[in-house]
């Protein structure tokens, strides 16, 4: 789970409801992820990834099926669209002309039994989920920077093999969570990982000013 100032690892051995629950905790802000079933669930607002849907815009696009081929590089050109609106917002007739274009594509392969109508599908069930970016100061339309953060751990346990042990994972949760945490500051680890020890063992708290000072 990563925000502008942290990033919280937790290891977990399912990814179901309950880890999910466990991991944001009372947390209620505004969620970017993939359209994993567990956060289409979340009851705040939620912005879905687009790179994801551009991935699978894209690999649609490659189909040897003129049809599905059609539906790939359409749905690829608008969320690509979209997607830069993020740094380029668009003027109302812009706007107006996307969200026809884009509702347009839906409803010509709604019914579509093919992979072009799961996908346009996809879109309109997440319809609500897609533009909250542009309506939400701060809110990124794609959950790369969680990406980016994960990579780490994810090459950390491809080397290691990971930890069995109850001990071995709570140490990997608070290192990982410490490392990405200074990345996001552009901090190094290991000074801070050194004066947070030597605050414990004087028993008294580390300083943790600088995550609020980016």
């Amino acid at each position: 789970m990563v925000g502008p100032l942290v990033a919280f690892f937790m290891i977990h051995p399912n990814r179901s409801q309950k880890a999910f629950a466990e991991l944001i905790g009372y947390w209620n802000g505004i969620l970017v992820s993939d359209n994993y079933g567990v956060y289409r669930k979340w009851t705040n607002l939620r912005q879905t990834c687009l790179a994801h849907l551009i991935r699978q815009a894209k690999a649609l696009a490659l189909r040897k099926d003129p049809e599905l081929a059609a539906c790939g590089k359409w749905s690829r050109d608008e969320l690509q669209r979209l997607c830069k609106m993020a740094h380029e917002p668009p003027s109302r007739a812009e706007w107006s002309a996307f969200f026809a274009r884009f509702c347009r594509l839906i409803d010509l392969y709604r019914d579509s039994e093919s992979d072009a109508g799961k996908l346009v599908r996809l879109l309109d069930k997440e319809m609500e989920c897609l533009f909250v970016f542009l309506q939400q100061a701060g809110v990124q339309p794609t959950n790369n920077v969680a990406e980016r953060t994960i990579r780490f751990a994810v090459l950390w346990r491809k080397r290691s093999f990971g930890s069995n042990s109850d001990k071995g994972c709570r140490w990997v949760e608070r290192i990982l969570s410490l490392r990405q945490t200074c990345r996001l500051h552009n901090k190094p680890t290991f000074p801070i990982l050194v004066d947070a020890m030597t605050a414990h063992f004087r028993g008294h708290a580390p300083d943790i000013s600088w995550i609020t000072a980016l």
